[in-house]
C-alpha cells in the first residue's frame, strides 16, 4: 500500500533505512512459525535486522544512531511489522525506548550508556506491579520490584523502569515518574510470556532485587510540575519538553500499522486465485461485496495513517513554536492513536470474516496478523475505550482520567 505522501517528507537516509526495511520482509515472513514457537526472534533475525540499522533508528547521531524523525519511524518500523509482528513490534519498542532515554537523561549518563562497543537495546515498562525502593547515598536501591510486561527482554541491554509502584499512580492520581536504567545484566527474566498474540515480542515480566541504581541514572518525570518550557533549545533537544507525547506515538502504533497494511496487502494478492467455497465464484477479486470490504479496509487503513500523520503534524508544530501543549490538544493526541488502532483492527477484522474457514489455521500468514494485531491494540497506549472516553470527557469539560494527560493538564496550568 501507499504510504500517502510521506515519501516526500523523508531524507536520503530516512529513505534508505526504508528500503532496508521494505527488502527484510520476506525474510522475516520465512520466520513466523519459529518465532511463534520458540517465543522470541532467532538470534539470526536479530543480526539480519542490526545489520540492516533498524536498532539504530531513535538512537541519537552522536553515538553512532541514526536519530530519524518521528514520521520516518513510524514508515520504517511499520514496515518491518509487515515481515512479522513480533519483529515490528520489537524493533518499535526498542527504539521508542531509546529515543525516550536520549531525551530523558544527562549527557554524563548517556555518555557512558551509548559509548561502548555492544548495540544498546532498551525495553521498558512504565507500570511495576511492586517496586520497593530506598534512597540511599549517591541513588538508590531497589529492594524488590517486579516489572510487566517488558517487550524484547531478551534481545535489550538494558531496562528503563518505572520506580514508582503502579498502584500507587492510580490511587494518588500521581503523574510522575521515576524512570531508571538498569543493565539487563541486573535483571531477572520471568518466562511468562505465553500468549495468543506477539508471541515473539519475548514480553516477559522483570524482577530486581537489591539493586543499586547511581543517581546519574534515574531521572524524575513529572509533567505536572514543569514551570516553564526551556528557552532556545536546539537539535534533538528541542524534543526534550514533549518526551510523553513521543512515548505515545513511538511505542504503540507503527507496529499496529504495519500489521493493517500488510492484512490488505496479502489479502488482494490471494483475492484473484482464491474461490468463496459453496458458491459458482471463482475469484474473490470478482465479488462486489468483496470488492467493498477491501476497499472499506483500505480506507480504514489509510484514514488510522492520516490520524498518525496528525498527531507528528502537531508534535512538530509544538516543538517548532516552544509551546505547550492544552489539555484538548494532548487529549486528541492520545486518542488520535487509540483510535487509529482501531480503525487498523477492524480492517484486519473485516478481512478475516472474508477469508473462509482455511484463515483459522495457525500457519495462515492472515491469522498470525489477526492475533497479533488484537493484543498490539489491546496495549495501554493503543486501547481504543480508553482514548475515546479520554476525548468525550475532555470535550465535555470533565478532567482526563488518563495518567498521562492529567500530567499534561497540571503542566499546561504551570505555563498559563
Amino acid at each position: 500500500m501507499a504510504h500517502l505522501s510521506t515519501e516526500n517528507q523523508l531524507t536520503a537516509s530516512e529513505q534508505q533505512l526504508l528500503k532496508n526495511a521494505a527488502e527484510l520482509v520476506p525474510y522475516l515472513q520465512k520466520f513466523a512459525g519459529r518465532i511463534d514457537e520458540e517465543r522470541h526472534i532467532p538470534e539470526e533475525v536479530i543480526q539480519k535486522v542490526s545489520d540492516a540499522g533498524l536498532f539504530k533508528l531513535g538512537t541519537p547521531k552522536k553515538y553512532g544512531g541514526h536519530e530519524v524523525s518521528i514520521r520516518a519511524m513510524v514508515e520504517i518500523i511499520s514496515e518491518v511489522a509487515k515481515g512479522n509482528g513480533s519483529v515490528g513490534w520489537v524493533v518499535q519498542i526498542i527504539n521508542g525506548n531509546n529515543y525516550t532515554v536520549s531525551l530523558s537523561l544527562p549527557a554524563e549518563a548517556l555518555d557512558s550508556i551509548f559509548n561502548q562497543e555492544e548495540e544498546v537495546r532498551f525495553c521498558s515498562v512504565l507500570g511495576p506491579r511492586k517496586a520497593v525502593v530506598k534512597k540511599v547515598d549517591g541513588g538508590y536501591l531497589v529492594e524488590d520490584g517486579f516489572w510487566g510486561f517488558a517487550s524484547g527482554s531478551k534481545h535489550a541491554t538494558h531496562a528503563f523502569l518505572n520506580l514508582i509502584d503502579g498502584n500507587s499512580m492510580q490511587k494518588n492520581k500521581n503523574t510522575g515518574m521515576m524512570l531508571a536504567v538498569v543493565p539487563m545484566s541486573e535483571v531477572t527474566i520471568v518466562d511468562d510470556w505465553y500468549t495468543m498474540s506477539l508471541k515473539g515480542s519475548a514480553s516477559n515480566s522483570l524482577t530486581v532485587k537489591n539493586v543499586f541504581i547511581p543517581e546519574k541514572y534515574v531521572t524524575l518525570q513529572d509533567p505536572s510540575q514543569v514551570k516553564a518550557l526551556p528557552a532556545e533549545l536546539k537539535g534533538i533537544d528541542r524534543y526534550k519538553p514533549y518526551v510523553q507525547v513521543i512515548t505515545s506515538i513511538t511505542t504503540g502504533i507503527s507496529a499496529i500499522l504495519g500489521l493493517a497494511r500488510g492484512a490488505v496487502e496479502y489479502f488482494v494478492e490471494k483475492a484473484p486465485n482464491k474461490g468463496i467455497t459453496m458458491t459458482i465464484h471463482t475469484s474473490q477479486a470478482e465479488v462486489g461485496h468483496i470488492q467493498y470490504k477491501v476497499g472499506l479496509a483500505a480506507m480504514k487503513v489509510e484514514s488510522a495513517h492520516l490520524h498518525i500523520s496528525r498527531t507528528i503534524d502537531n508534535l512538530e508544530n509544538h516543538v517548532q513554536s516552544g509551546k505547550a501543549f492544552s489539555v484538548k490538544e494532548f487529549a486528541q493526541l492520545q486518542t488520535d492513536m487509540t483510535y487509529a488502532a482501531m480503525l487498523c483492527w477492524e480492517a484486519v477484522d473485516m478481512l478475516m470474516a472474508e477469508s473462509g474457514g482455511g484463515v483459522i489455521a495457525d500457519s495462515n500468514r492472515l491469522s498470525q496478523i489477526f492475533r497479533d494485531i488484537r493484543g498490539g491494540a489491546n496495549h495501554a497506549l493503543t486501547t481504543a475505550s480508553t482514548g475515546l472516553e479520554l476525548y468525550g470527557r475532555v470535550l465535555m469539560g470533565l478532567p482526563p482520567q488518563h495518567i498521562m494527560t492529567l500530567g499534561a493538564a497540571g503542566s499546561q496550568k504551570n505555563n498559563e
